[in-house]
């Protein structure tokens, strides 16, 4: 039993070290297996959440490179099958997903992030049983935001939505709060 679990562990590490190659040359910061969206910098998290083709092709990088693919290029000089491109390409916009949903987190508008403990290379398939559904769960409105009585009244499908839709407002409001007065 020892070896499977150090096993599950040294894939996870070889996974972290192919995958944020990129992002310690972007960032500037350390990164590795336990890595989670809670652990990163404002000033990392604000970059990763900015809207923007580039920033998507930083968690294309990570998913890219986590998984032995090599890194985005590939994926812009149509080196990949259509359905890889696909799937690589939902995993990135899951990300992406959590880590607009951390800066909610940070800003208060959300209590909590599901999964939001899980370290970042665990979202990646191989390093942990795939739980049946690939989709992002989503985060519920705090009950301090302004307009939680409006969310409330919403149906849950309708929730969804809700939160969804403040994620521009939101990114705008930490990027200002980044910045100070």
């Amino acid at each position: 039993m020892a070896e499977v679990i150090e096993l599950k562990r040294f894939r996870q590490k070889m996974a972290a070290d192919r995958g944020f190659r990129t992002w310690l040359a972007r960032f500037r910061e350390q990164f590795g297996p336990g890595t989670r969206f809670q652990d990163l910098s404002d000033q990392t998290l604000l970059i990763l959440a900015m809207p923007g083709e580039e920033n998507l092709f930083v968690f294309i990088d990570l998913v890219m490179g986590a998984q032995g693919l090599g890194d985005s290029t590939s994926f812009r000089l149509a080196d990949l099958e259509i359905s890889a491109k696909e799937h690589i390409l939902d995993l990135a916009l899951g990300l992406l997903d959590r880590a607009r949903f951390e800066v909610m987190r940070r800003l208060g508008w959300v209590s909590a992030v599901p999964d939001g403990s899980l370290p970042i290379i665990e979202f990646l398939p191989g390093a942990r049983p795939p739980a049946g559904s690939e989709t992002v769960k989503l985060p519920a409105l705090a009950p301090e935001h302004p307009q939680f009585a409006e969310y409330q009244a919403l149906p849950p499908h309708d929730q969804g939505i809700f939160i969804r839709r403040l994620i521009p407002r939101a990114v705008r409001e930490f990027r200002r709060r980044l910045a100070g007065p």
